[in-house]
């Protein structure tokens, strides 16, 4: 009776020692694999899917934003800053040239004379 009851004892405890043993080894197989499968799927998704996104829009908003931004109104104040200087700068010259010229040769008509207009110095009378 004693070896009979030892037997069922040590049965009992093998049974028990295997059924746990496999029961954690599983679970904890399934739950690594799992976990795993789960962090690195959803993670490299989620990471590849917002990161080209997010990087994509950006930098599209960006470049798109900026680059307008800074072409107008940069480009716009230079060529506005250059295109009145130079034109301040022909039209001075210009009407100084025009000046000289026309202040040292004055352009005289003669209403009695047939020979139409003619030239003489400023000084000369």
């Amino acid at each position: 009776m004693f070896w009979h009851i030892f037997w069922h004892s040590i049965l009992a405890y093998l049974l028990a020692f295997h059924l746990a043993y496999l029961l954690a080894y599983h679970l904890a197989n399934l739950l690594a694999f799992y976990l795993a499968n789960i962090l690195a799927l959803y993670l490299a998704y989620l990471l590849a899917f917002y990161l080209t996104f997010y990087l994509a829009f950006y930098l599209a908003y960006l470049l798109a934003f900026y680059l307008a931004c800074l072409l107008t109104f940069y480009l716009a104040y230079l060529l506005a800053n250059l295109m009145a200087f130079y034109v301040a700068y022909l039209l001075a010259f210009y009407l100084a040239y025009l000046l000289a010229f026309y202040l040292a040769f004055e352009v005289q008509r003669c209403a009695l004379s047939s020979e139409g207009p003619r030239l003489r110095s400023s000084g000369a009378h």
